[in-house]
C-alpha cells in the first residue's frame, strides 16, 4: 500500500483541531480501537501542561469495523449455519460421501434462502426509504450470491467427484443466469404471438448457448410457421440430439453423437433452413458453428456463462480432469472476444475451481467480505470429508491447522459481537486449547441484560469447567444488583461467586444497615442460606444473627438467649456490631424471669469489659472523643457511654436474680 491509497480521516471536534488534527489509538476488546486526540510530545518538549489545558473536554470514539452481518435477517443464516457446522463435527471423518454432499446442499439452501428473504425485504418500503439499510442489503446479495454460486460449482467438481460434469454444470449456469428463463416463460405464456417479439429469437438463441434444449423447442412448436419443413427439421434435430446418462456404454454414445452431429451438419449444408436464416444460427450454435457461438459470446455477461453450453454441443462427456483445458481455453476465446472486460474476483475464483487450483480459492476465498463465514463453513467441510487430503498433502499445505486458524478467528469475531456470542462459542469449542483460553476471556465481557442470560452464561461456563468465569459474571452481578439497591439479589450473587471479601462486603452493608435503623434486608435471602453461610465469617455471623432474630420476633427467648451467648463467644462479631448485639441482650437481662443465667452473665459482663471497652478507647485515642459515637451508632441509643451505663446495670440485676434462684433449694 502506499502513501497515496492510504485512507485518511479526522476526527474534527475542537481539542483534536487544536492539537494539529493528530490522534492516538488504542485496541479493545471486541475488535474495536478508542481513537482520542494526541499531541505530539518529543524528548526535548517541556513537560508541562498547555496555556489551554482543561478548555476543552477529551472525547474518545470507539472506531470499529461495519459487517454483513449487522442486517438482522443474516442472523438467521448464521443461527442455521451453526446447527449445520455442528452436525458436521458429530458426522467426524468416518461418514459416507452421500452425508457430506447432504451437508454441502443444506449449506446452499441456507444461503438460498437467506436471499430471497433479502430480496423480499429489499423491494420493502421501509428498506425503500432508507438508503443505507437498502445499500446493505445489496451488498449482502452481492456477497452470498457469490458465496452460494462459488459453493455450488465447488460441490460438483469436488463433492460430488461425478465423472459426468456437464449436465450439473447446465443446471449451475441456469441458476445463477436466470434472466433468460424468465423472458422465456414470458414467451411461452404469449403462445403465438411470442414471434412477433423484438427479442424472440435472441431469447432462443441464449436458451441454446445455455442448454435449456426443451424449452426451445416449446417455444418453437407455437411459432406459426412450426408446420413447415424447416421447423419440423430443426424439432427433429433438437429431439434427436442424443444425452449422455451415467452407466451408458461411452464409446455407443459417442457413435450415436458423431452420427447425429454429422446428420445435422448435412442438414445446414444442405440449405434446408436458408428460408430462416434465424433458425438456421440456432440449428449452427448446436453443431458447435465458431462464427455463431463468437457472436453469442459477445452477448455473454461473465466468461462462463456460455461454457456448460458449448461444452454440451462439443464435448458432453467432458470429464472433471479435462474441464481445465476446456476452461482455460474458453477463457482465452473470451477475452480476445471481449478485451474489454476485466475479471472481477468471483471470476477469477470460478477458473481456479475448474483449473484444479484449490489452494489458491481458499486463498481468494478468505477475502470475502462475510467475515469468514464462507471460507469457514467449506474448509470445515473439506477436512471432516477428506475429499483433497491428497491435494493438500502434495502441496504442503496443513489442512487441520488452516481448518483451526479459521473457525478460531471467525468464533472470536462472532463471540465478540453482541448478539452473536452464543453461537461463537460453538466453534471455539472445536478450537482446543486456544478455543478454551479465548472463551475464558472473551465470556466475561459479554454484556449481561438479564439474570436469564446471565444464568446461561453461567452454564455454559460450568459445562467448560471455567471457574473463574463463572465466579467473575457472579461478582459482575452482585455488584450490579447491590448499585440498583436490590440488596438480596446482590448477596445471592456474591455467595455464588465465593468471593469472600464480596460476601463480605455485602453482609457488612446488611449489618450496619440494621444497626442504624433497625430494618433487616433481604430476610428471604438471609433465611435461606443454609450451608453456604461458610463462604465468608461475616456470612456465618449474619446468618446465625438473623436466627436469632428470628427466635426474639417468635419470643423464643430461651432459643434467642442461648444463641445470643454463643454469638459472643464464638468471636466472629465484627467491631462495629458489638453495641447492637449488646443492646439485643439487654431485654432478656432485664426479664424478671431470667433467661441467661448467672455464667452467661458473667460472660457477657466480660465481653463488655474486654471487647467493647478496648475498642472505644482504641477510637476515642485515634479520632478523639466524640468519634465513637459515629463509628458505634445504633438507633436505640443516643450515645456509647449509654450503652456501657445501661448494660453495666442490666447485667447487675440479672446477675443477682439468677443467683438468687440458682441458689435457693426447691421446697420439698
Amino acid at each position: 500500500m502506499t502513501d497515496s491509497n492510504v485512507p485518511a480521516f479526522e476526527l474534527g471536534d475542537t481539542l483534536a483541531m487544536r492539537c494539529g488534527n493528530t490522534l492516538t489509538g488504542v485496541f479493545v476488546p471486541g475488535f474495536k480501537i478508542a481513537l482520542s486526540a494526541y499531541r505530539h510530545v518529543k524528548y526535548n518538549s517541556r513537560d508541562a501542561p498547555t496555556e489551554t489545558a482543561n478548555l476543552d473536554p477529551v472525547l474518545i470514539y470507539m472506531a470499529h469495523e461495519t459487517t454483513l452481518f449487522d442486517e438482522p435477517i443474516l442472523r438467521s443464516l448464521l443461527a442455521e449455519s451453526n446447527a449445520t457446522f455442528s452436525t458436521v463435527q458429530q458426522l467426524g471423518q468416518k461418514a459416507a460421501r452421500a452425508e457430506y454432499v447432504n451437508v454441502s446442499r443444506a449449506y446452499r439452501s441456507i444461503v438460498r434462502a437467506c436471499l430471497e428473504k433479502l430480496e423480499h425485504e429489499k423491494k420493502s418500503a421501509e428498506v425503500q426509504t432508507d438508503d443505507l439499510r437498502r445499500e446493505r442489503i445489496s451488498e449482502a446479495m452481492v456477497v452470498f450470491y457469490a458465496a452460494e454460486c462459488l459453493w455450488h460449482l465447488f460441490e460438483i467438481l469436488y463433492i460430488q467427484q461425478s465423472q459426468l460434469v456437464v449436465p450439473q454444470l447446465l443446471e449451475w449456469a441456469r441458476f445463477h443466469f436466470p434472466q433468460t428463463e424468465e423472458k422465456a416463460t414470458d414467451l411461452l405464456l404469449m403462445g403465438e404471438e411470442a414471434s412477433e417479439s423484438d427479442d424472440y429469437w435472441n431469447v432462443l438463441k441464449s436458451l441454446i448457448m445455455l442448454g435449456e434444449i426443451d424449452i426451445t423447442r416449446a417455444i418453437l412448436s407455437q411459432n406459426r410457421k412450426a408446420s413447415q419443413p424447416a421447423f419440423k427439421t430443426a424439432e427433429l434435430a433438437l429431439k434427436s440430439m442424443p444425452l449422455y446418462q451415467e452407466g451408458y456404454s461411452l464409446q455407443k454414445f459417442n457413435s450415436q453423437w458423431e452420427y447425429w452431429h454429422t446428420d445435422t451438419e448435412r442438414k445446414i449444408q444442405s440449405n434446408i433452413f436458408a428460408t430462416e436464416p434465424e433458425l438456421e444460427q440456432i440449428v449452427q450454435l448446436v453443431v458447435g458453428n465458431n462464427n455463431q457461438w463468437d457472436a453469442g459470446i459477445k452477448d455473454s455477461q461473465d466468461w462462463y456463462q456460455y461454457l456448460p453450453g458449448y461444452l454440451l454441443y462439443t464435448k458432453p462427456t467432458c470429464k472433471p480432469f479435462e474441464l481445465r483445458i476446456a476452461s482455460s481455453n474458453w477463457l482465452n476465446r473470451w477475452s480476445m472476444l471481449r478485451p474489454e472486460m476485466i475479471l472481477s474476483s468471483m471470476s477469477r475464483m470460478v477458473l481456479q475451481l475448474m483449473e484444479h487450483d484449490v489452494r489458491l480459492f481458499i486463498y481468494e476465498a478468505q477475502k470475502i467480505s462475510d467475515t469468514h463465514w464462507f471460507s469457514t463453513h467449506l474448509i470445515d467441510l473439506i477436512h471432516n470429508s477428506g475429499i483433497l487430503k491428497s491435494y493438500f498433502d502434495q502441496n504442503n499445505v496443513d489442512l487441520p491447522a488452516l481448518r483451526h486458524s479459521i473457525i478460531y478467528e471467525y468464533g472470536t469475531y462472532l463471540m465478540s459481537t453482541r448478539n452473536l456470542w452464543h453461537l461463537g462459542i460453538d466453534y471455539l469449542d472445536y478450537c482446543k486449547q486456544e478455543g478454551r483460553a479465548a472463551i475464558e476471556l472473551l465470556l466475561p465481557r459479554i454484556s449481561i441484560r438479564t439474570e436469564r442470560q446471565a444464568n446461561k452464561l453461567i452454564n455454559l461456563a460450568k459445562q467448560r469447567g471455567l471457574l473463574t468465569v463463572e465466579q467473575d459474571i457472579c461478582k459482575v452481578l452482585s455488584k450490579r444488583a447491590y448499585d440498583a439497591e436490590r440488596y438480596g439479589s446482590a448477596l445471592e450473587w456474591a455467595i455464588r461467586s465465593k468471593d469472600v471479601l464480596l460476601v463480605t462486603a455485602v453482609a457488612d452493608f446488611i449489618l450496619k444497615t440494621y444497626s442504624r435503623t433497625g430494618n433487616m434486608l433481604c430476610p428471604d435471602t438471609i433465611a435461606n442460606v443454609g450451608g453456604r453461610m461458610f463462604v465468608s465469617p461475616r456470612l456465618v455471623f449474619l446468618s446465625k444473627y438473623f436466627e436469632f432474630y428470628e427466635y426474639y420476633r417468635n419470643r423464643d427467648f430461651l432459643s434467642a438467649s442461648e444463641l445470643l451467648v454463643n454469638l459472643l463467644e464464638s468471636k466472629i462479631t465484627p467491631e462495629y456490631f458489638w453495641p447492637s448485639l449488646l443492646i439485643d441482650a439487654m431485654p432478656l437481662l432485664e426479664s424478671k424471669d431470667p433467661k441467661i443465667f448467672s455464667k452467661e452473665t458473667v460472660a457477657i459482663l466480660h465481653h463488655i469489659e474486654t471487647e467493647l471497652v478496648p475498642i472505644i478507647e482504641r477510637n476515642t485515642d485515634k479520632f478523639g472523643e466524640h468519634h465513637t459515637e459515629n463509628v458505634f451508632k445504633d438507633y436505640r441509643v443516643e450515645n456509647v457511654d449509654e450503652i456501657l451505663n445501661l448494660m453495666r446495670l442490666a447485667c447487675a440485676r440479672n446477675l443477682a436474680r439468677a443467683m438468687i434462684i440458682e441458689n435457693t433449694m426447691p421446697l420439698e
